[in-house]
């Protein structure tokens, strides 16, 4: 089988039958339609009248894909662990923790090997940044047809991350002159051989500058589903580079020639050639409107406007609102420090006194200038769908 070098430590999880702990826990999580909740026994709704509106959308089974309501998002500025969203490429491996051991190797004067005792008693770097899936919108981009998970608006979160920073590794390692770049290398795998394994690379000038190798989510260990014992932390671009579940940090002259670097991950025009695309690296200027919902009805008077907004490197400088279909733009007022790589909470408020429908339409701009769009660029894979968020509203007693 076609395992990664590190497969000693590594075993998928076990998949066990549903029971009902599973099949509730299931449930609850995913949004079910009418005809799927008329065919549940007794016990499951009485069960479901107990449950919280659901913070997960469940995309895909295995591997876990699991999306945020953006009821769920809107909350907190920092997105909680167990409704962050789960985005993996194959199943979510089982570490020997007692056995890994994260590897840099390649082009360095001192190869290490490292614990993760050892990695912990580094000096920590403490780090809020989004992570972004680079499909989050897929499903609402108006393409012919596309194999990549359909997601809506919660692919995306807020969190705060803490590790030694890659350059501390780096440095210790002695960085030769003729390296460029840094591979990621993962420990988990496709259950089938012939599928290649997850492998990342970023330039060795983004890797110096800010990457964290976290080890803590909010506050705890990582956990298996985010990436424990280790994963890697990009800010400011898509989630994809910041890699899950890393054994091995490779420094190299050239960029990784790996499917999700050569074809995958490349902002293919339709009927283009991978090859010769764009990468998908840093995040686009976005916005989101976490209040009010889609479909909210308003009592007439003061309607208030909510959301976040992030972008890649260059940090958000403008978020404006339209509720007359982008007529006209009112400028949104921010809450809190601007932090790098990190969202901006926004809100404004707008005087609505007689009874109509409205279309809430929110825009984000970065310090660079660049302007959130109408409808994104379409592309063949779905890719950094930044399209204006629009949200319908009923305003009447």
């Amino acid at each position: 089988m076609n395992r990664p070098p590190n497969s000693r430590f590594v075993s998928h999880a076990s998949v066990a039958p549903l029971d009902r702990r599973a099949f509730l826990a299931r449930t609850a999580r995913t949004a079910l339609g009418a005809v799927a909740l008329s065919a549940l026994p007794p016990w499951a709704h009485r069960a479901l009248a107990a449950t919280a509106v659901p913070d997960l959308i469940e995309r895909n089974d295995w591997p876990e894909h699991w999306e945020s309501t953006i009821a769920a998002l809107g909350r907190t500025p920092v997105t909680p662990t167990d409704v962050f969203f789960v985005r993996s490429h194959f199943p979510v491996p089982k570490v020997d923790v007692a056995a890994w051991r994260l590897e840099v190797s390649g082009l360095v004067n001192t190869p290490l090997s490292l614990t993760l005792d050892e990695l912990r008693a580094l000096e920590t770097a403490d780090l809020t940044c989004v992570l972004e899936c680079a499909g989050n919108g897929r499903g609402l981009m108006k393409l012919p047809n596309t194999s990549g998970t359909q997601w809506e608006y919660g692919a995306v979160g807020n969190a705060r991350w803490a590790g030694p920073r890659l350059s501390v590794l780096l440095a210790r390692a002695g960085v030769k002159t003729e390296a460029k770049h840094v591979w990621f290398e993962a420990v988990d795998f496709a259950p089938m051989p012939a599928t290649p394994p997850f492998v990342r690379s970023i330039p060795i000038a983004k890797a110096m500058e800010d990457v964290v190798l976290a080890h803590t989510m909010n506050g705890t260990a990582l956990t298996a589903l985010h990436g424990a014992p280790l994963r890697a932390i990009v800010p400011g671009w898509f989630g994809m580079a910041s890699t899950k579940w890393i054994a091995k940090i490779r420094v190299e002259a050239e960029p990784s020639s790996n499917h999700f670097m050569a074809k995958g991950y490349r902002y293919v025009e339709p009927g283009g050639d991978p090859a010769t695309a764009a990468p998908v690296e840093a995040l686009r200027v976005k916005s989101l409107i976490t209040h009010p919902l889609e479909g909210a009805r308003i009592a007439p008077g003061t309607v208030r406007v909510k959301g976040f907004a992030w972008a890649g490197p260059s940090g958000v400088k403008l978020v404006e609102v339209s509720i007359d279909r982008g007529a006209t733009w009112k400028p949104a007022g921010f809450s809190g420090d601007a932090t790098a790589y990190a969202w901006r909470p926004w809100a404004t408020e707008f005087e609505v006194k007689t009874p109509k429908k409205i279309t809430v339409m929110a825009r984000a701009t970065d310090s660079r200038g660049e302007v959130q769009p109408l409808e994104a660029k379409l592309n063949s894979g779905g890719y950094g769908n930044n399209s204006i968020h629009r949200v319908n509203v009923d305003v009447r007693a």
